[in-house]
Protein backbone atom coordinates (compact mmCIF):
# COMPACT_ATOMS: atom_id res chain seq x y z
CA UNK A 1 0.00 0.00 0.00
CA UNK A 2 1.34 3.06 -0.85
CA UNK A 3 1.99 6.30 1.41
CA UNK A 4 -1.24 8.63 2.04
CA UNK A 5 -0.26 12.06 1.07
CA UNK A 6 -0.08 14.48 3.71
CA UNK A 7 -3.65 15.64 4.52
CA UNK A 8 -5.17 11.80 4.91
CA UNK A 9 -1.74 11.14 7.16
CA UNK A 10 -2.88 14.14 9.43
CA UNK A 11 -6.44 12.96 9.79
CA UNK A 12 -4.99 9.58 11.04
CA UNK A 13 -2.53 11.18 13.55
CA UNK A 14 -5.90 13.13 14.80
CA UNK A 15 -7.73 9.98 14.79
CA UNK A 16 -5.13 8.23 16.85
CA UNK A 17 -4.49 10.56 19.38
CA UNK A 18 -8.47 10.06 19.65
CA UNK A 19 -7.97 6.10 20.39
CA UNK A 20 -7.00 6.90 24.11
CA UNK A 21 -7.30 3.11 24.78
CA UNK A 22 -4.71 1.78 22.14
CA UNK A 23 -1.34 2.78 22.64
CA UNK A 24 0.43 4.34 19.55
CA UNK A 25 3.31 6.53 18.09
CA UNK A 26 4.34 8.78 15.56
CA UNK A 27 7.63 9.07 13.94
CA UNK A 28 8.93 11.55 11.30
CA UNK A 29 11.51 9.82 8.77
CA UNK A 30 13.31 12.17 6.54
CA UNK A 31 15.87 11.03 4.32
CA UNK A 32 19.26 12.83 4.42
CA UNK A 33 21.11 15.26 1.62
CA UNK A 34 21.38 11.87 -0.68
CA UNK A 35 18.11 13.82 -2.57
CA UNK A 36 19.79 16.88 -2.97
CA UNK A 37 22.46 15.21 -4.38
CA UNK A 38 21.05 13.19 -7.00
CA UNK A 39 18.68 16.20 -8.28
CA UNK A 40 21.75 17.95 -9.00
CA UNK A 41 23.51 15.11 -10.78
CA UNK A 42 20.98 13.36 -12.52
CA UNK A 43 18.22 15.43 -12.34
CA UNK A 44 14.34 15.69 -10.52
CA UNK A 45 13.06 12.20 -11.87
CA UNK A 46 15.70 10.46 -10.71
CA UNK A 47 15.42 12.06 -7.19
CA UNK A 48 11.68 11.20 -7.24
CA UNK A 49 13.02 7.34 -8.28
CA UNK A 50 15.31 7.19 -5.17
CA UNK A 51 12.43 8.67 -2.80
CA UNK A 52 10.03 6.05 -3.98
CA UNK A 53 12.89 3.95 -3.74
CA UNK A 54 12.88 4.10 0.02
CA UNK A 55 9.38 4.63 0.57
CA UNK A 56 9.13 1.04 -0.46
CA UNK A 57 12.11 0.62 1.63
CA UNK A 58 10.32 1.46 4.60
CA UNK A 59 6.31 -0.26 4.03
CA UNK A 60 8.55 -3.22 3.25
CA UNK A 61 9.60 -2.80 6.71
CA UNK A 62 6.71 -2.42 8.81
CA UNK A 63 4.91 -5.00 7.06
CA UNK A 64 5.15 -7.33 10.06
CA UNK A 65 3.17 -4.55 11.99
CA UNK A 66 -0.54 -4.54 11.68
CA UNK A 67 -2.34 -1.17 11.86
CA UNK A 68 0.13 0.63 10.81
CA UNK A 69 0.17 3.60 8.36
CA UNK A 70 2.60 5.84 6.27
CA UNK A 71 2.60 9.38 5.00
CA UNK A 72 4.44 11.09 2.66
CA UNK A 73 4.82 14.60 4.25
CA UNK A 74 7.22 16.02 2.26
CA UNK A 75 9.22 15.68 -0.80
CA UNK A 76 11.97 13.75 0.77
CA UNK A 77 9.91 13.12 4.70
CA UNK A 78 7.68 10.67 5.46
CA UNK A 79 5.29 10.09 8.59
CA UNK A 80 4.75 6.42 10.46
CA UNK A 81 1.68 5.41 13.13
CA UNK A 82 3.11 2.55 14.65
CA UNK A 83 0.27 0.74 17.17
CA UNK A 84 3.44 -0.43 19.59
CA UNK A 85 5.09 1.24 22.79
CA UNK A 86 7.66 3.97 22.79
CA UNK A 87 10.28 1.48 23.56
CA UNK A 88 9.26 -0.84 20.77
CA UNK A 89 8.93 2.23 18.20
CA UNK A 90 12.70 3.42 18.90
CA UNK A 91 13.89 -0.57 18.40
CA UNK A 92 12.17 -0.14 14.66
CA UNK A 93 13.45 2.83 14.25
CA UNK A 94 16.95 2.05 15.15
CA UNK A 95 16.21 -1.28 12.62
CA UNK A 96 15.16 1.07 10.09
CA UNK A 97 18.63 3.59 9.79
CA UNK A 98 20.69 0.32 10.53
CA UNK A 99 19.21 -1.45 7.68
CA UNK A 100 19.47 1.28 5.04
CA UNK A 101 23.05 2.04 6.35
CA UNK A 102 24.13 -1.47 4.77
CA UNK A 103 22.36 -0.70 1.61
CA UNK A 104 23.03 1.15 -1.48
CA UNK A 105 20.27 2.35 -4.15
CA UNK A 106 21.12 2.31 -7.40
CA UNK A 107 19.20 4.61 -9.94
CA UNK A 108 19.77 4.77 -13.76
CA UNK A 109 23.87 3.77 -13.40
CA UNK A 110 24.41 6.08 -10.71
CA UNK A 111 24.72 4.30 -6.97
CA UNK A 112 23.78 6.10 -3.89
CA UNK A 113 23.79 5.46 -0.02
CA UNK A 114 20.90 7.21 1.33
CA UNK A 115 20.64 7.66 5.06
CA UNK A 116 17.73 8.20 7.70
CA UNK A 117 17.03 10.69 10.44
CA UNK A 118 14.24 9.97 12.39
CA UNK A 119 12.35 11.68 15.52
CA UNK A 120 10.25 9.68 17.38
CA UNK A 121 7.12 10.83 19.80
CA UNK A 122 4.42 8.96 21.59
CA UNK A 123 0.78 9.52 20.54
CA UNK A 124 -1.98 8.16 22.29
CA UNK A 125 -2.52 7.23 25.31
CA UNK A 126 0.10 10.16 26.28
CA UNK A 127 -0.57 12.60 23.97
CA UNK A 128 -4.40 13.67 22.81
CA UNK A 129 -3.84 16.95 20.95
CA UNK A 130 -2.76 16.06 17.69
CA UNK A 131 -0.94 19.62 17.21
CA UNK A 132 1.51 18.89 20.45
CA UNK A 133 2.28 15.39 18.56
CA UNK A 134 3.19 17.11 15.47
CA UNK A 135 4.91 19.55 17.11
CA UNK A 136 6.91 17.17 19.11
CA UNK A 137 7.75 15.02 16.00
CA UNK A 138 9.31 18.29 14.91
CA UNK A 139 11.52 18.93 17.69
CA UNK A 140 12.38 15.42 17.72
CA UNK A 141 13.84 15.14 13.75
CA UNK A 142 14.78 18.32 13.97
CA UNK A 143 17.22 17.52 17.22
CA UNK A 144 18.08 14.57 15.35
CA UNK A 145 19.18 16.16 11.86
CA UNK A 146 21.69 18.54 14.10
CA UNK A 147 23.43 15.70 15.61
CA UNK A 148 23.41 13.79 12.13
CA UNK A 149 22.60 11.25 9.81
CA UNK A 150 21.45 7.44 10.56
CA UNK A 151 19.83 9.19 13.63
CA UNK A 152 17.05 8.45 15.85
CA UNK A 153 15.68 10.99 18.55
CA UNK A 154 12.74 10.70 20.91
CA UNK A 155 10.71 13.73 22.46
CA UNK A 156 8.02 13.67 24.82
CA UNK A 157 5.39 15.71 25.35
CA UNK A 158 6.22 17.55 28.42
CA UNK A 159 9.79 18.43 26.98
CA UNK A 160 10.55 21.53 28.21
CA UNK A 161 11.99 22.70 24.74
CA UNK A 162 8.65 21.31 23.15
CA UNK A 163 6.56 23.17 25.76
CA UNK A 164 8.55 26.58 24.62
CA UNK A 165 8.07 25.99 20.94
CA UNK A 166 4.02 25.58 22.25
CA UNK A 167 4.70 29.34 24.10
CA UNK A 168 5.81 30.61 21.24
CA UNK A 169 3.46 29.17 18.53
CA UNK A 170 1.19 30.98 19.95
CA UNK A 171 2.55 34.19 20.65
CA UNK A 172 3.02 34.43 16.39
CA UNK A 173 -0.56 35.31 16.07
CA UNK A 174 -0.49 38.05 18.26
CA UNK A 175 3.14 39.02 16.64
CA UNK A 176 1.83 39.21 13.12
CA UNK A 177 -1.59 41.23 14.52
CA UNK A 178 0.66 43.71 16.75
CA UNK A 179 2.61 44.92 13.61
CA UNK A 180 -0.28 45.20 11.47
CA UNK A 181 -2.18 46.72 13.71
CA UNK A 182 1.30 48.65 14.59
CA UNK A 183 0.95 47.57 18.82
CA UNK A 184 4.88 47.47 18.31
CA UNK A 185 6.01 51.61 19.87
CA UNK A 186 9.76 52.48 19.38
CA UNK A 187 11.63 53.35 22.55
CA UNK A 188 15.17 54.68 22.98
CA UNK A 189 17.75 53.91 25.55
CA UNK A 190 20.85 56.85 25.55
CA UNK A 191 24.03 55.83 24.65
CA UNK A 192 26.45 58.05 27.01
CA UNK A 193 30.29 59.05 26.28
CA UNK A 194 32.85 57.99 29.25
CA UNK A 195 35.97 60.27 27.65
CA UNK A 196 36.26 64.30 27.27
CA UNK A 197 37.08 63.58 24.11
CA UNK A 198 34.14 65.36 21.37
CA UNK A 199 31.49 62.89 20.84
CA UNK A 200 27.82 62.59 18.84
CA UNK A 201 25.04 61.78 21.43
CA UNK A 202 23.78 58.02 20.81
CA UNK A 203 20.80 55.90 21.24
CA UNK A 204 19.54 52.55 21.05
CA UNK A 205 15.91 52.19 19.18
CA UNK A 206 14.35 49.71 20.88
CA UNK A 207 11.02 47.62 21.14
CA UNK A 208 8.11 47.78 23.18
CA UNK A 209 4.73 45.99 22.95
CA UNK A 210 1.09 46.77 23.49
CA UNK A 211 -1.11 44.96 24.38
CA UNK A 212 -5.71 45.97 24.30
CA UNK A 213 -5.36 46.82 27.91
CA UNK A 214 -2.60 49.33 27.16
CA UNK A 215 -0.04 47.12 28.98
CA UNK A 216 3.43 48.13 27.92
CA UNK A 217 5.21 44.56 27.03
CA UNK A 218 9.22 44.16 26.67
CA UNK A 219 10.14 42.52 23.36
CA UNK A 220 11.76 39.19 24.35
CA UNK A 221 9.24 36.84 23.95
CA UNK A 222 8.02 38.19 20.57
CA UNK A 223 11.84 38.35 18.88
CA UNK A 224 12.25 34.41 20.25
CA UNK A 225 9.39 33.37 18.33
CA UNK A 226 10.31 36.29 15.36
CA UNK A 227 13.68 33.83 15.45
CA UNK A 228 12.05 30.76 15.84
CA UNK A 229 9.66 31.39 13.06
CA UNK A 230 11.36 33.30 10.28
CA UNK A 231 9.59 36.52 10.80
CA UNK A 232 12.54 38.73 12.53
CA UNK A 233 13.06 40.40 9.07
CA UNK A 234 9.44 41.86 9.06
CA UNK A 235 10.54 43.33 12.62
CA UNK A 236 13.11 44.90 11.17
CA UNK A 237 11.36 46.36 7.98
CA UNK A 238 8.64 47.25 10.69
CA UNK A 239 11.16 49.13 12.85
CA UNK A 240 13.23 51.15 9.91
CA UNK A 241 9.66 52.25 8.39
CA UNK A 242 8.55 53.38 11.80
CA UNK A 243 11.64 55.11 12.76
CA UNK A 244 12.11 56.90 9.45
CA UNK A 245 8.70 58.46 9.86
CA UNK A 246 9.74 59.32 13.13
CA UNK A 247 12.43 61.38 11.66
CA UNK A 248 10.04 63.04 9.40
CA UNK A 249 8.65 64.44 11.98
CA UNK A 250 11.09 65.49 13.51
CA UNK A 251 14.08 66.85 11.48
CA UNK A 252 17.11 67.96 13.14
CA UNK A 253 18.11 65.50 14.92
CA UNK A 254 21.38 65.51 16.48
CA UNK A 255 21.26 61.73 17.91
CA UNK A 256 23.13 59.13 16.31
CA UNK A 257 20.17 56.37 16.42
CA UNK A 258 21.24 52.66 16.34
CA UNK A 259 18.77 50.02 14.87
CA UNK A 260 19.07 46.25 15.09
CA UNK A 261 19.55 43.42 12.09
CA UNK A 262 18.90 40.32 12.74
CA UNK A 263 20.37 37.43 10.82
CA UNK A 264 17.23 36.88 8.62
CA UNK A 265 17.53 40.27 7.37
CA UNK A 266 21.48 40.26 6.77
CA UNK A 267 20.28 37.27 4.06
CA UNK A 268 17.64 39.35 2.61
CA UNK A 269 19.53 40.89 -0.08
CA UNK A 270 16.12 43.46 -1.08
CA UNK A 271 16.83 45.22 2.23
CA UNK A 272 19.30 47.55 1.28
CA UNK A 273 17.18 48.73 -1.25
CA UNK A 274 14.18 48.60 1.11
CA UNK A 275 16.73 51.62 3.69
CA UNK A 276 17.51 53.54 0.62
CA UNK A 277 14.01 54.17 -0.38
CA UNK A 278 12.92 54.88 3.18
CA UNK A 279 15.48 56.93 3.87
CA UNK A 280 14.88 58.61 0.06
CA UNK A 281 11.31 58.85 0.70
CA UNK A 282 11.55 60.32 4.64
CA UNK A 283 14.15 62.64 3.93
CA UNK A 284 16.59 60.81 6.08
CA UNK A 285 20.04 61.98 6.71
CA UNK A 286 22.29 58.15 6.86
CA UNK A 287 24.78 59.88 8.75
CA UNK A 288 22.33 60.33 11.80
CA UNK A 289 21.80 56.31 11.55
CA UNK A 290 24.14 53.22 12.91
CA UNK A 291 23.11 49.86 11.88
CA UNK A 292 23.75 47.13 14.49
CA UNK A 293 24.38 43.51 13.75
CA UNK A 294 25.55 40.76 16.40
CA UNK A 295 28.95 39.08 15.84
CA UNK A 296 27.65 35.58 16.31
CA UNK A 297 25.16 36.79 12.74
CA UNK A 298 28.20 38.33 10.99
CA UNK A 299 30.50 35.51 11.27
CA UNK A 300 27.70 33.09 10.75
CA UNK A 301 26.71 34.97 7.54
CA UNK A 302 30.23 36.37 6.58
CA UNK A 303 29.54 36.87 2.72
CA UNK A 304 26.38 38.50 3.36
CA UNK A 305 27.23 40.23 6.19
CA UNK A 306 29.90 42.11 4.88
CA UNK A 307 28.24 43.10 1.30
CA UNK A 308 25.12 44.56 3.79
CA UNK A 309 28.14 46.32 5.65
CA UNK A 310 30.02 47.71 2.64
CA UNK A 311 26.16 48.92 0.89
CA UNK A 312 25.04 50.58 3.73
CA UNK A 313 28.57 52.35 5.16
CA UNK A 314 30.34 53.29 1.89
CA UNK A 315 27.13 53.56 -0.28
CA UNK A 316 25.02 55.15 1.41
CA UNK A 317 26.72 56.33 4.37
CA UNK A 318 25.57 55.02 7.43
CA UNK A 319 27.35 53.72 10.89
CA UNK A 320 27.86 50.24 11.65
CA UNK A 321 27.85 48.72 15.16
CA UNK A 322 29.14 45.13 15.85
CA UNK A 323 27.03 43.70 18.91
CA UNK A 324 27.13 41.29 21.46
CA UNK A 325 30.93 41.20 21.03
CA UNK A 326 32.33 37.98 23.09
CA UNK A 327 29.40 35.54 22.85
CA UNK A 328 29.84 34.77 19.07
CA UNK A 329 30.60 31.51 17.37
CA UNK A 330 34.04 33.78 15.87
CA UNK A 331 37.01 34.70 18.79
CA UNK A 332 38.07 38.02 19.27
CA UNK A 333 41.37 37.38 16.67
CA UNK A 334 38.03 37.70 13.96
CA UNK A 335 37.11 41.74 15.29
CA UNK A 336 39.84 43.07 12.48
CA UNK A 337 37.83 41.43 9.53
CA UNK A 338 34.40 43.66 10.66
CA UNK A 339 34.36 46.98 8.69
CA UNK A 340 32.78 48.82 11.97
CA UNK A 341 32.53 51.86 13.38
CA UNK A 342 31.61 50.62 17.13
CA UNK A 343 32.58 47.31 19.22
CA UNK A 344 29.81 46.40 21.71
CA UNK A 345 30.59 44.31 24.31
CA UNK A 346 28.23 42.13 25.47
CA UNK A 347 26.17 42.90 28.64
CA UNK A 348 27.10 39.77 30.32
CA UNK A 349 30.79 40.72 30.91
CA UNK A 350 29.67 44.06 32.03
CA UNK A 351 27.36 42.33 34.71
CA UNK A 352 30.39 40.05 35.78
CA UNK A 353 33.61 42.18 35.41
CA UNK A 354 34.03 43.10 38.67
CA UNK A 355 33.63 39.67 40.85
CA UNK A 356 35.21 37.55 37.31
CA UNK A 357 38.71 38.37 36.30
CA UNK A 358 38.20 36.77 32.87
CA UNK A 359 35.05 38.77 32.64
CA UNK A 360 37.32 41.91 32.58
CA UNK A 361 40.03 40.92 30.63
CA UNK A 362 37.66 40.26 27.32
CA UNK A 363 36.57 44.17 28.17
CA UNK A 364 40.17 45.03 28.24
CA UNK A 365 40.96 43.35 25.50
CA UNK A 366 38.25 44.52 23.00
CA UNK A 367 38.91 48.16 24.76
CA UNK A 368 42.50 47.81 23.70
CA UNK A 369 42.14 46.01 20.38
CA UNK A 370 39.57 49.08 19.19
CA UNK A 371 41.82 51.44 20.24
CA UNK A 372 44.58 50.08 17.61
CA UNK A 373 41.45 49.74 14.71
CA UNK A 374 40.74 52.66 15.21
CA UNK A 375 36.92 51.84 16.75
CA UNK A 376 35.47 52.90 19.13
CA UNK A 377 33.55 50.63 22.30
CA UNK A 378 30.41 50.83 23.47
CA UNK A 379 29.76 48.55 27.11
CA UNK A 380 26.24 47.56 27.05
CA UNK A 381 24.04 46.70 30.62
CA UNK A 382 26.14 48.97 33.25
CA UNK A 383 23.85 49.02 36.35
CA UNK A 384 26.27 50.07 38.93
CA UNK A 385 28.54 53.17 39.32
CA UNK A 386 31.25 50.61 40.21
CA UNK A 387 30.90 49.37 36.75
CA UNK A 388 31.33 53.07 35.62
CA UNK A 389 33.80 53.53 37.10
CA UNK A 390 36.24 50.76 35.85
CA UNK A 391 34.79 51.15 32.33
CA UNK A 392 36.22 54.65 32.42
CA UNK A 393 39.83 53.41 33.43
CA UNK A 394 39.70 50.91 30.78
CA UNK A 395 38.93 52.86 28.63
CA UNK A 396 35.67 52.46 27.07
CA UNK A 397 34.50 55.26 24.99
CA UNK A 398 30.36 54.41 25.51
CA UNK A 399 28.31 53.03 28.00
CA UNK A 400 24.45 52.24 28.28
CA UNK A 401 22.13 50.80 30.86
CA UNK A 402 19.63 51.76 33.31
CA UNK A 403 22.61 53.24 35.90
CA UNK A 404 22.61 55.98 32.47
CA UNK A 405 19.27 56.30 31.64
CA UNK A 406 16.03 53.83 30.77
CA UNK A 407 14.39 53.01 27.60
CA UNK A 408 11.92 55.61 26.93
CA UNK A 409 9.08 56.32 24.32
CA UNK A 410 10.41 57.86 21.43
CA UNK A 411 7.56 56.83 18.67
CA UNK A 412 4.45 55.37 18.60
CA UNK A 413 2.82 54.66 15.29
CA UNK A 414 -0.75 53.84 16.54
CA UNK A 415 -1.20 56.91 17.76
CA UNK A 416 0.54 59.36 14.98
CA UNK A 417 -1.93 57.50 13.01
CA UNK A 418 -4.95 58.31 15.00
CA UNK A 419 -3.59 61.78 14.43
CA UNK A 420 -2.66 61.71 10.61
Amino acid sequence: MPALPRPEFIEAIKQSCRQISLKSTLLYVEINHSTQVISLMQGLEAEESLILSIEQFIIDSIAPYKNTIVGRIESNRFGIILPLSIEDSLDLAHQLTRRLDQQSTKITGEIYYPKLIIGVTPLAPAVSVPELAIAAADEALHQARRIGHSIVQLVEPDDPRLLEYQKFLKLLPILRKGLKKQSFILYAQPIIPLTNRPSIKKSEILLRYRDENIAIHLPKQFLSTAGLFHVSREIDLYVVHQFCRYMQQNPGQETLYSLNISGNTVRFSPFFNFVEREFHFYNVDPQKVCFEMTENVADKDMSHATKLMALLKNHLGCKLSLDDIGIGSSNLSNLPRFDVDFFKIDGSYIQAMLDDPYAELVVRFIATAAKQLNKEVVAEYVEQQQQLDRLKELGVDYAQGYLLGKPEILFDPAEQKKVG
